[in-house]
């Protein structure tokens, strides 16, 4: 009797020795400001993250799945502890085998490059005050869009589209845009407009005021939050 139950011990002792170990562990991840546009099975909106100690924001990656418990808000930078473990079969072919969890939120800190998106209302480019549309009392206005990394915008006579190629909350450079064509008899303002937007170097936000400045310091364009 004592060695059949040795043997049914040993038995169930095999068994459940051979049933995988969930393996956890802990990483410290950053998560950018903004969410991005990415392919999964489809059209999604993708996380940014990156593992590393010290931020680097040459570094982001994207992130397809989620994270249990983690309450993100869009327009902050985010340091947190996360728990990856595995995940238990069977596991679809498109699936992570990983499974996330939030263990901790370390640090959430607002995205200064974020205070750059608004609709902004022209009121000085170089010594022009005020600037308006052709035969309109109606203001210049321009949108960034820091999350998307755009800019458009109307630059006197015609309309302005492009893309953002650095900001970094100080620092900032605009790609050339795609204009439209159209000729007015006065191009005063659309040549200082135009003239301002391939000088732009950095820029400060401050009491609702956009201020852009050139590589020398000097100021370029003046701009009040529209809204």
């Amino acid at each position: 009797m004592k060695s059949l139950i040795a043997i049914l011990f040993v038995a169930l002792l095999g068994v459940f020795s051979c049933e995988p170990v969930e393996q956890e562990e802990t990483e410290i991840w950053w998560i950018n400001s903004a969410r991005v546009e990415c392919m999964g099975v489809g059209p999604m909106q993708c996380l940014q993250i990156q593992k590393t100690t010290d931020l680097d924001p040459t570094k982001w990656q994207l992130f397809y799945d989620k994270i249990e418990g983690f309450d993100y808000q869009a327009g902050y930078i985010y340091q947190i502890e996360v728990k990856v473990g595995d995940k238990t079969e069977p596991i679809p072919a498109d699936a992570s085998s990983k499974t996330y969890e939030l263990v901790k939120v370390m640090s959430q800190e607002a995205d200064p490059k974020l205070m750059l998106t608004n609709i902004w209302k022209l009121i000085q480019v170089g010594d022009i005050e005020n600037p308006t549309l052709p035969n309109s009392e109606e203001a210049l206005t321009f949108e960034f869009n820091a999350s998307e990394m755009t800019y458009m915008g109307n630059t006197g006579c015609n309309s302005v589209r492009g893309k953002i190629e650095e900001n970094d909350g100080s620092n900032l450079k605009l790609g050339p845009g795609a204009m439209t064509r159209k000729a007015c008899m006065d191009m005063t303002v659309e040549n200082a407009v135009t003239k301002a937007l391939n000088e732009i170097s950095s820029y400060s936000v401050a009491d609702r005021k956009l201020t852009l400045f050139d590589n020398s310091g000097n100021i370029v364009m003046l701009f009040q939050a529209a809204d």
